[in-house]
């Protein structure tokens, strides 16, 4: 086989293509709803809460296929669609979950070439060893494990082919059907956001970066992150020390008791909330369960830093202040501060302001419960039924509201609320309530 085999025929880049697939999955998708609709009039009898969720699993198990041949962005959209509580039937969760952990690698031909392709030479003459199967595969690239020259274990991340180029393509094509469901003033300022942090997160350079930042800020003792090796990284292959430990569904498969559940849960709360009141104004915003590792000497890993998102000076001080105005219930300050966030604007009509207030009303309230005890039990379940509910509720707003940033704030909280649901911890929320009420005291007035 030569080293050039599959470097194009797997990974279709050209919108034709890419197209193609997307009417693909439409067709399929249009003939399960037929199938369903024709079984509902043949079998009039049967279970139609049994026959909807076989037709969800079916779709969701359809559009999962079609996307892992797509990878890039549309794949990216299904990771996603997999943390959204609420948005998606829990089938297409369950199915769509998948992605962070189960995508068809590139075959070791096609890897021996993107590695020589990103860094002048063969894994082989890099490395004193170099795993040719890949250890995990997820929508941009796929990970291999390897060893330098120095002794030192590292991971060593490959860029599919052609990412970067579907890019454009696939938000093209994105758009247009997003903007039938979504209406309002902010649409483009949303795709261009998504744009741009899909451009940084296919730079492995500019990840390398983001993990010397997080190395440097939140490499706690309780808290592992991985260090970057920059001269064996280029923008399409990353190479950083290897962290080891189990990604969520092997640590629940073991069945951990509460103790330990409390234990990773509190780490991983205080973890986001450092960086939340902390004064760089960056996060690491993709909190998706693949990201953690829940170690056997009690320390969480945290991994994969394409997705790291640096805010506004004024629009972070503006959450904090937020967040602060709903703990103390100050309705003036929460008005003034929805317009200043973008969230309540000129543009919208009374009808959809009311909407749109009353959604973050509800939101908001949900949001900072947690902060009003000294501990919070996440195996409540009336908590995560009425989340899911408001979660639902915001679901049918056809009005774009708040500013762009807000898409990568929405994706941790999801994501954080998403995880403690699964972990189900009982959780001290001291440590995270003073740190950002530190922070507000610390904000200039006015």
């Amino acid at each position: 086989m030569s080293d050039d085999a599959g470097s194009n025929d797997d990974f279709p880049s050209s919108k034709l293509d890419r197209s193609k697939i997307f009417a693909k999955t439409g067709l399929k998708v249009g003939a399960n709803y037929a199938r369903y609709l024709k079984d509902r009039v043949t079998n009039r009898s049967g279970d139609k809460t049994a026959q909807k969720q076989a037709l969800n699993t079916k779709n969701a198990e359809d559009i999962y296929a079609e996307l892992t041949k797509l990878r890039g962005t549309a794949l990216k959209l299904a990771q996603s669609m997999s943390m959204d509580t609420g948005v998606l039937p829990d089938e297409f969760m369950d199915v769509m979950a998948q992605a962070q952990y189960k995508v068809p690698p590139m075959n070791q031909a096609l890897v021996r070439k993107r590695i020589r392709d990103g860094l002048g030479r063969f894994p082989e003459m890099l490395f004193d060893s170099f795993q040719g199967e890949a250890m995990a595969a997820a929508s941009i690239g796929q990970v291999h494990r390897a060893t330098l020259p120095d002794g030192r274990d590292v991971a060593v991340k490959v860029q599919y082919p052609n990412i970067r180029n579907t890019i454009e393509s696939d938000l093209k094509v994105a758009r247009p059907l997003i903007g039938r469901l979504v209406k309002g003033p902010y649409l483009d300022d949303y795709f261009e956001e998504i744009r741009s942090m899909l451009m940084q997160e296919t730079d492995y350079e500019n990840e390398a970066d983001n993990i010397d930042f997080f190395a440097e800020q939140y490499d706690y003792e309780d808290v592992v992150t991985p260090r970057a090796v920059h001269e064996y990284t280029s923008e399409t292959v990353l190479t950083m020390t290897y962290v080891a430990g189990d990604h969520m569904n092997e640590f629940l498969a073991r069945e951990p008791g509460q103790e330990r559940r409390n234990h990773f849960g509190q780490l991983l709360w205080d973890f986001v909330h450092d960086q939340i009141a902390s004064n760089y104004c960056t996060l690491h915003a993709d909190a998706h369960p693949g990201n953690f590792l829940f170690r056997d000497d009690g320390r969480l890993g945290v991994i994969d830093f394409g997705c790291v998102k640096r805010f506004p000076q004024e629009f972070r001080n503006d959450m904090i202040r937020l967040w602060n105005a709903r703990i103390h219930d100050d309705e003036a300050a929460i008005e003034d501060l929805l317009h200043k966030l973008d969230i309540l604007h000129g543009d919208m009509n009374a009808a959809t302001r009311t909407r749109v207030k009353s959604f973050f009303e509800r939101f908001g309230k949900l949001i900072v419960q947690p902060y009003r005890s000294d501990t919070f039990d996440f195996g409540d379940d009336a908590f995560f039924n009425e989340l899911k509910e408001c979660f639902q509720e915001g679901s049918k707003l056809r009005e774009t509201s708040g500013s762009h940033h807000f898409i990568f704030i929405n994706k941790v909280l999801v994501g954080l609320f998403g995880i403690m649901n699964q972990l189900k911890p009982k959780l001290n929320t001291v440590q995270s309530r003073t740190a950002l009420h530190e922070s507000v005291q610390e904000l200039p007035t006015g």
